[in-house]
């Protein structure tokens, strides 16, 4: 019984950390000559590949929440993930939370309830 949520929140935090890690790879220094699409950049910038795989690993966890869930109930969960985003990229990256942001976060978390307890 309890599985089914565990599926849904592995997909979303996975689609979160994949999101920070991709953040984190693009934003480090590449040396000279070292796109971002080179064998040498993917190389240097390995936050990419991990947030890539991170986002495989979370489509796994999702189909597995998909046999649990209807669709219109577990969709709308992963937009937790926008909110975890929002925090971590102020917690990490140093990115502004401004009332507007929260109070966005405040909706999606008010919809997120109306539809799960539908």
């Amino acid at each position: 019984m309890w599985t089914k949520y565990i599926w849904l929140i592995a997909s979303v935090l996975l689609g979160a950390a994949g999101q920070v890690l991709m953040k984190w790879g693009v934003s480090m220094p590449r040396p000279d000559g070292a796109g971002l699409f080179s064998w040498k950049g993917l190389t240097t910038a390995w936050p990419v590949t991990a947030g890539i795989a991170c986002y495989g690993f979370s489509s796994i966890f999702w189909l597995l929440a998909l046999k649990q869930f209807p669709l219109s109930t577990a969709y709308p969960m992963v937009s937790l993930g926008y909110i975890l985003v929002m925090v971590l990229g102020y917690a990490l990256f140093q990115e502004s939370l401004t009332l507007q942001k929260w109070c966005g976060a405040a909706f999606i978390s008010a919809g997120v309830l109306l539809i799960a307890r539908a």
